[in-house]
This record gives C-alpha cells, structure tokens and sequence, in this order.
C-alpha cells in the first residue's frame, strides 16, 4: 500500500512591517522541527550541568550468605558391615542437609570419587571445584558454592603433608553476581591423632596461604577440619585476620578460643566480616551421614570504604 505523503507542518509567525511601510504586517513560516530542536539543544546546555550535580554515586555494596565446612567421612571408613551406610547413600544425605539448610559455600574433607559423583549429581545447582582436577588426592577436598550466586574467577591449591602423604590444599576466588566482590575460600584438612609435626607443618603452609592471598585486598573465608582445637585457632588467628565464626577473642591474654565446647571443625573469616546464627548441626541426616557435625553460620561482608 502506497502511503500519502504528509507536507512538513509548518508555525507561522508574524514579522513587523519595515519603518515607513504602510499596510498588514507580513507573515512567514518556519518548519516546527527546527524550532524544536533549537529549544532542545538550549535546554539540554543549560540543564546537562544541573543533572550531572544532582547524578548520585554508586553507593558500596555490602553483601551475605551461608558458609559452612563438612567432613563427609570418606566411604573407605564405612566398608564393611555394621558403622555407617555405604559411602555413596551418605553422600545423597550429605547433599540433602546441604540443599535443605540453604548453605551457599561449603567445604568438604575426605571426599572419595564414588561419593563426589553423588554429590554433583545431587547438587546440580553447585558448582563443586577441584573435582578431579588436582588428580587422586585432590579429590579429598572440595569447595561447593551456589552457580547463580557466586561465579569462579581464580583458583589454586598448595603442597602440604596428610598422613604422610602429600596433598593439595585447594582455594577457589569466588565473585558475587549480584554486587561484583570477591573473596577467596580455603578448604583445609590436617592430620589426625599422634601426626603433630605434620599438622604444624600443614598448619603453618596455610598461615602464609592466608596472608598471601590477603595481600590481594579481598575477605578470605578458611573451613577446615583442623584435627585441633585450640592450637589451630590460636596460630591461624595470631598472624592472620582471621575470626571465628563462633567467637574468641584472638589477641587477648594471648589467646583465649570461643568458650563453647571446642571442635576440631572450623569457619573462619577475615576483617569486614560478621557472623551469626552459627550452628554445629547434628540432625538426624547429618548423624547418619557422618561423624562430624556440620557447622555452618551466616556471613555479612561489609561495604567497601569510598576512598
């Protein structure tokens, strides 16, 4: 269909007759898209420096989750009849307590291959790193975190000694989607029983891994089964920012640990951070699935200063 054309709209105005004319005053046109764009170009002079005062910053963002640390007990402690169920039927537990208490990040210890296909398959909605990316004995230590929350920007691992073995001690550098901060997550498992040398060794590789990647400038969260309580607490709190997220006071007298039943199972985190509603869970799945409890608390990372 052929469409008319329009003729361009036209305003008329009115000029004034010459000096020493008689007669009308004679009128001429002038196209309205013109004189629009004269008055816009005017406004727009005068009004951009009154907009651009008044434009507000970006204020920073402050933002929170649910971090917590779990040992998963590894299936090769559960073989065998009597004990625990099968490994693989603990770790569907384990990703049941996870999704159903609304844990954002987590880490895990002594996770075996069998039960970390569970787990992935179990928790589509986490992304689970190293996997088996750090080969047999990384495959130990594991970091899950929420995909549509947070998303992997870096990561890496170090060298310490586990039952006289060498193990990889993985970190991931998480950024929240919604606000664009980072932070690092540590995941730590240390030696058991009589292996102090060991544990201090281990101990002392992960106090300047914190102090490394607090250099960046970005909160680091560690979760750790530490096979310590108050030694494990005291070295990491003394030369590193770290705080507990069940209390002490790091620097008083010394040292003084959270006066709550110590555990060997910890959530620490780094200056500008506060937690609440910290829990050892010990509900019926978790009591079935391992024998550890699963400790998990509410993290706050404050607003960055301006300036």
């Amino acid at each position: 269909m052929l469409r008319a054309r329009q003729a361009p709209i036209e305003a008329t105005t009115t000029d004034p007759a010459p000096t020493g004319a008689r007669g009308p005053r004679r009128a001429r046109t002038v196209p309205v898209t013109a004189a629009l764009a004269l008055v816009l170009a005017v406004s727009l002079l005068v009004g951009a420096p009154a907009r651009a005062a008044v434009e507000p910053h970006r204020k920073p963002t402050g933002f929170g989750f649910k971090i917590g640390t779990f040992n998963v007990l590894g299936s090769q402690h559960t073989r065998g009849r009597g004990g625990f169920a099968p490994g693989t039927q603990r770790a569907r537990w384990t990703a049941g307590s996870i999704a159903q208490r609304g844990i954002d990040v987590i880490g895990l210890q002594e996770v075996q291959r069998d039960q970390l296909r569970v787990l992935r398959n179990r928790l589509p909605r986490y992304r689970i790193w190293p996997g088996t990316s750090l080969g047999n004995q990384g495959v130990r230590l594991q970091i899950a975190f929420r995909k549509n929350q947070f998303r992997m920007v870096g990561h890496g691992h170090v060298m310490t000694r586990f039952h006289r073995q060498t193990r990889p001690i993985p970190w991931v550098q998480l950024r929240d989607r919604r606000t664009d901060r980072r932070f690092f997550v540590v995941d730590v498992h240390n030696s058991p029983k009589g292996l102090e040398r060991e544990r201090d060794s281990a101990t002392a590789k992960q106090v300047r891994l914190v102090q490394r990647l607090r250099r960046k400038g970005k909160p680091v969260f560690l979760t750790a089964d530490a096979n310590e309580k108050r030694e494990f607490y005291c070295k990491m709190t003394a030369r590193t920012d770290l705080r507990a997220a069940n209390g002490g006071k790091p620097r008083a007298r010394g040292c003084e640990p959270p006066r709550r039943r110590l555990r060997i199972d910890w959530v620490l985190g780094g200056r500008r951070v506060a937690f609440s509603h910290y829990r050892e869970d010990r509900g019926p799945r978790v009591r079935r699935s391992s024998d550890h409890e699963l400790v998990h608390a509410r993290v706050r990372v404050r607003p960055l200063r301006r300036g």
